[in-house]
């Protein structure tokens, strides 16, 4: 039997807490003023005096502007700046397009405004950035050698933005740049800009040293804090870097983003109960942050604090904040304390958005698992009809619901209508594949696994599934291995992967590397069949009473498992 549900190794929890942050830093600092959206200014553009027809444009760009048409206005503004060059034109031109991405325009426009505006160091500085997107150095450190003749001060993570994007070749003549000014410039964003393309290159104790000179000037310089802390971990020097930001989020307990990536790396690090202390001390400084309150939240129903978490979560609904998420983790909490009318007011709060098939889905197995059957199909069949965008996930759902009250041949005629529509959806076709398994259709599963792996060859659990069959029916085991080994090569710490390993191994002969592989997968994971494989293999080599042991331990958490009680009837003697 291989029709075992998908393995978590990392909670859902962890994963919305650190929303896909694989570093400690975001890279952006809490000192650069990001363009978000184009300003009011206190005069608008169109309201002061221009000819007839450059007004009605000016007003037609404003207006545009006022219903999202950002690049209406771009055009409208750039026609404008180049036909009456008026430096407030062309300044909200440039900054039109640099919020829109447009990255030719704002070097057009920043180079007109520089023209009108020689003095005024903010086109210079736009420009250079944009030189540098586009690789011509050369003129972007002509634009900043004439800001700073005229006595302006660049902001040089600005240019560490542009420098992140450019090829290894630009950042090191940009690095040679920067280390130059440093001979007559002590500014604290260009140590920390300098240190940051020295991190780029690997070069992190020295990238330390300039983060250290940042840091003397401005102490509380949060993005150079975060970014000494990713090179210390860069050095494997974690211990010492968990001190550094302990004794900075302590310092400067005021800096929310500097607090919370302190957070995420105790998390990280699988510290969740000091993460949790962490977010707790953030929600006091920052009583009205939201997802400092959803943080807290999910971190005390990691932790087992039910109570902690009811509370979080209210407070959520009570904020109007995240309140899908919400209503999703306090049905869950409601679920577990077996108060199913709470849970079912929860889930049904959920009404549209990204998370409505989740609480639909679940609120569907809550009632699978009271017995309600008929009524978790019909849960389904309403959302697929009010979101039939999500029609797949529903299907699979209603194909879970049939099986768990054995209408296997059931599931898989709602697979099948599933497909009439989606022919080549891998989930419902591995989802079909694992069914006709249940049913000993062993050519049925093949085809549906070929037709995946067609569609996606590199699909470890379905490489892993056909390979796992043809070794546990002792069949081809030359392709067993072949494609289980490529299922490794693609995910080498899945647990059934691993099992699969070490199956094949045994099915060969090779006993000794069988049980190395069974070891670690059953380390891993002390899943029934896992364990029924390493006792087998352990039995067959002459270690029966740890199979024994290993058995009974398994069959302890899984009394009505099939496969256990078929391995222990073939080795274990009989009991009198």
């Amino acid at each position: 039997m291989i029709y075992k549900r998908i393995l978590v190794v990392i909670s859902t929890v962890t994963v919305l807490i650190l929303n896909g942050c694989t570093t400690l830093g975001s890279g952006k600092s809490e000192q650069v003023q990001q363009v978000d959206q184009p300003t009011e200014q206190e005069e608008t553009v169109a309201t002061r005096s221009f000819e007839g027809d450059t007004l009605f444009e000016l007003l037609l760009a404003e207006f545009a502007g006022k219903r999202n048409r950002a690049d209406v206005a771009l055009g409208k503004y750039l026609k404008q700046a180049h036909e009456t060059r008026d430096p407030q034109v062309v300044e909200r031109a440039t900054f039109i397009a640099r919020y829109l991405g447009a990255h030719q325009a704002t070097l057009d426009a920043s180079m007109l405004w520089s023209e009108i505006e020689p003095q005024n160091p903010a086109p210079r500085e736009l420009a250079a950035i944009e030189l540098i997107r586009f690789g011509k150095l050369d003129e972007a450190m002509a634009q900043i050698d004439l800001l700073m003749a005229n006595g302006g001060r660049m902001n040089f993570e600005y240019l560490l933005q542009a420098a992140r994007s450019s090829n290894q070749e630009t950042r090191q003549a940009i690095l040679l740049k920067l280390t130059e000014y440093t001979k007559t410039i002590n500014d604290d964003k260009l140590w920390y800009a300098k240190g940051s393309l020295e991190a780029m290159s690997g070069m992190h104790e020295q990238a330390i040293k300039d983060y250290d000179r940042a840091l003397k000037i401005t102490p509380s310089y949060g993005s150079a804090i975060l970014a000494r802390a990713q090179s210390m971990i860069a050095m494997n020097q974690h211990d010492e870097a968990m001190k550094y930001l302990a004794k900075q989020t302590s310092l400067w307990p005021e800096n929310k983003r500097l607090g919370v990536a302190y957070a995420r790396y105790l998390m990280q690090q699988n510290q969740l109960v000091a993460a949790q202390q962490q977010f707790y001390r953030l929600s006091r400084n920052f009583p009205l942050d939201g997802d400092l309150v959803l943080s807290l939240a999910l971190l005390s129903w990691e932790n087992k604090q039910t109570e902690e978490a009811k509370q979080y979560f209210n407070q959520l609904l009570d904020m109007g904040h995240r309140t899908d998420e919400a209503n999703i983790y306090l049905a869950r909490i409601a679920r577990s304390e077996e108060d199913f009318e709470l849970a079912s007011l929860h889930f049904q709060q959920v009404t549209a958005g990204p998370h409505y098939a989740l609480a639909r889905i679940q609120y569907a197995l809550m009632q699978e698992e009271q017995g309600n059957i008929e009524a978790a199909l019909q849960t389904l069949d309403q959302a697929m009809a009010t979101m039939p965008a999500e029609k797949s996930k529903f299907t699979l759902a209603k194909s879970e619901v049939l099986n768990s009250v054995n209408r296997t041949a059931d599931a898989i005629a709602v697979l099948d209508q599933g497909l009439q529509d989606a022919p080549e959806d891998t989930n419902l076709l591995y989802t079909r594949a694992m069914l006709k398994e249940q049913l000993d259709d062993f050519a049925g599963m093949e085809e549906d696994l070929r037709q995946v792996l067609d569609l996606q060859p590199n699909n470890s659990a379905a490489l892993n599934a056909l390979g796992y069959t043809f070794a546990d029916r002792n069949q081809r085991l030359n392709e067993a291995w072949e494609l289980i080994e490529r299922a490794y090569n693609l995910n080498p710490s899945d647990p059934a992967i691993i099992d699969s390993m070490g199956w094949i191994k045994y099915r060969m002969g090779e006993t000794q590397v069988a049980l190395d592989f069974l070891r670690k997968a059953y380390e891993a994971f002390d899943d029934q069949e896992i364990a029924a494989h390493l006792g087998e293999v352990l039995w067959v080599t002459g270690q029966q009473k740890e199979a024994a042991i290993i058995w009974r331990n398994a069959l302890d958490k899984n009394p009505e498992s099939k496969i256990l009680k078929e391995v222990m009837d073939r080795f274990l003697p009989p009991t009198p």
